[in-house]
């Protein structure tokens, strides 16, 4: 039994942060029902920009799976007005309404929170906006480039000053939004399971990166500045160093009077840094960052990664290697965990799948790879679906036949 069998949700929603979050309540066990127009979700598109294999709706579509797998799927022309009461009989059977359409195009197609919270007062209006409810940007396209790297504040803070700033990797910012409205649809579901009321629940893109930045949204009041550089971070122990064979290494010694001699030792640069009053104490490193940055610099370049690991390892210090992408998908820590998956695609290729992150014991998540396996084709279950809101055979037909209803 899954943490929320039994719940239904309805999304009508496109690209990645929506349905990230609709695909997190699919695998505590949800019942989903993707809605799309009948051109289907742009991200079925838009993904081939990202080296997916090319794809029509009706065609196996890699990025297209990652936001929605073992979702139903239905195709409906909203414009008119019988897609629009099927829609509205699926929303009167539903626990959650998941969107990220813009509040005005919501009120336009009669779906917004006030409307459908007087017709389905125990409905759950879960929405994803660009900028948030209120202020001068309320009604802007906002997508995670823009809201939440962008005017957030997360790209000046990842590039090295003096650089351009950092090229987000898409969908970042979306799934932190989507995990964020995943909480509060299932503080809602309490909710709403022991009063029988619905409720709104929001989650800006833009306030996300505000909410992400927080620390350093206090420290910039006492004087810290970003961007920043890696030679005058927070700490000379809380940089990147690039080993012999050009690879880089974090460091995360923040308690630093505990570590700081067997750092030295590691580095066999004991004398250097245990006898130099610039550096042997927390309080006078932080006055001579740059310079204690250069002397380790010196000794990270001696030796290779794999000599670095080892020796880090063995002194039980806080640190990591920089993985590429290729390294995480193969990393055994993942493996271990199950955190990544592979699935056999039409071709015989297998790829690489990551798992949605909350992880239960005792009722675990259902399998994305389990059922179904993938995301519906365009209005691969507009039948069913249709059936189950009680249309009968020979309406659906006419449905399909008349462009209301798009799939099967």
């Amino acid at each position: 039994m899954g943490q929320l069998d039994g719940v239904k949700v309805v999304e009508l929603a496109t690209y990645i942060a929506a349905p990230s979050c609709a695909r997190i309540l699919a695998a505590y066990g949800a019942d989903v029902i993707k809605v799309e127009t009948l051109k289907g979700d742009d991200i079925r598109k838009a993904a081939q920009g990202y080296h997916y294999p090319p794809a029509t709706v009706n065609e196996e579509n890699l990025g297209f799976d990652v936001q929605n797998f073992n979702k139903k799927g239905i195709s409906l022309n909203l414009r008119d007005p019988k897609g629009m009461e099927a829609m509205m009989k699926l929303l009167e059977n539903a626990d959650v309404f998941v969107t990220n359409n813009r509040v005005q195009a919501l009120v336009k197609m009669g779906l917004d929170y006030d409307t459908l919270h007087a017709k389905f007062p125990r409905l759950i209006h879960a929405s994803i906006l660009g900028y948030g409810e209120s202020g001068p940007l309320k009604d802007k396209p906002g997508f995670d480039y823009t809201a939440y790297f962008s005017r957030g504040g997360v790209a000046n803070s990842l590039m090295e000053k003096g650089t351009a700033p950092a090229v987000p990797v898409s969908g970042f910012g979306d799934n932190y939004a989507g995990i964020a409205l995943s909480s509060g649809i299932c503080a809602a579901l309490y909710r709403q399971a022991k009063t029988g009321e619905g409720e709104r629940v929001t989650v800006g893109l833009y306030d996300m990166a505000v909410y992400g930045m927080n620390w350093m949204m206090g420290a910039i009041e006492y004087g810290s500045e970003l961007p920043t550089t890696r030679k005058h971070t927070n700490s000379s122990t809380c940089t990147t160093f690039l080993t012999k064979d050009n690879r880089w290494i974090q460091l995360a010694l923040i308690s630093y009077d505990p570590n700081i001699q067997k750092l030295a030792q590691s580095l066999e640069i004991e004398d250097e840094i245990m006898k130099d009053d610039r550096f042997n104490t927390y309080k006078a490193m932080l006055d001579n960052i740059e310079e204690m940055v250069a002397v380790m610099e010196k000794a990270f370049a001696k030796k290779n990664l794999a000599e670095w690991v080892d020796i880090l390892t063995a002194a039980d210090l806080p640190f990591e290697i920089v993985q590429t992408l290729d390294e995480v998908k193969s990393d055994p820590q993942a493996w271990e965990n199950d955190y990544i998956f592979k699935k056999q695609q039409a071709d015989g290729r297998s790829v690489y799948y990551v798992r949605t992150p909350i992880i239960f014991t005792e009722n675990p998540n259902v399998k994305e790879e389990s059922g179904r396996g993938r995301a519906p084709t365009l209005g691969e279950d507009s039948s069913e679906i249709l059936k189950g809101v009680g249309y009968d055979d020979a309406t659906i037909a006419s449905y399909l036949a008349d462009g209301i209803v798009a799939g099967k």
